[in-house]
């Protein structure tokens, strides 16, 4: 797969829980808004946005920085898992699907500079409902630097915190 050569605007991502696709430029998921990644009430989060593609993947573009390091000048693993694992969700958001995270696999092919952008990009495998399959990778200057498989559990119960500030 590779990197759509499209313009790129970022926005929210949208979710129902009613199985209809809902359009990508409405407000992020009710239950999704604190998400270290992508939440937008989140003030330590990245604050991460996706948009849908016309092929139905998503893509997000992160700019990275020195605070995200492992080694010097190297984006640390866990960063990098981090990123993946929110595409692949957002990816069930922008299809009308809410699931949380029940396997995922990875490997790490190239090293990631810290301090320079990537864009993640994540797609549906396959789905037989309460399971999802998806596929995500993380590019940096074109080449894929690290892929991801998930398997999803659905979760369309979940709901806003009430103690959530």
């Amino acid at each position: 797969m590779t990197i759509s050569t499209e313009p790129w605007y970022p926005v929210k991502t949208s979710v129902t829980t009613d199985r209809r696709q809902s359009s990508v430029s409405e407000v992020g998921h009710h239950a999704h808004a604190r998400c270290v990644l992508c939440g937008q009430k989140n003030p330590w989060g990245f604050n991460l946005k996706f948009r849908r593609c016309v092929d139905g993947a998503v893509e997000g573009r992160y700019q990275g920085n020195g605070y995200c390091e492992g080694y010097a000048n190297m984006m640390h693993g866990g960063i990098i898992a981090m990123l993946l694992d929110g595409a692949m969700t957002n990816c069930l958001f922008t299809h009308g699907r809410t699931g949380v995270t029940a396997r995922m696999e990875l490997a790490f092919r190239h090293p990631v500079r810290s301090g320079d952008g990537v864009t993640v990009r994540a797609w549906i495998e396959w789905e037989n409902h309460p399971v999802y399959q998806l596929r995500a990778q993380l590019l940096q200057d074109g080449q894929v630097k690290a892929t991801a498989k998930g398997m999803f559990m659905d979760r369309s119960d979940l709901s806003p915190s009430e103690n959530a500030p």
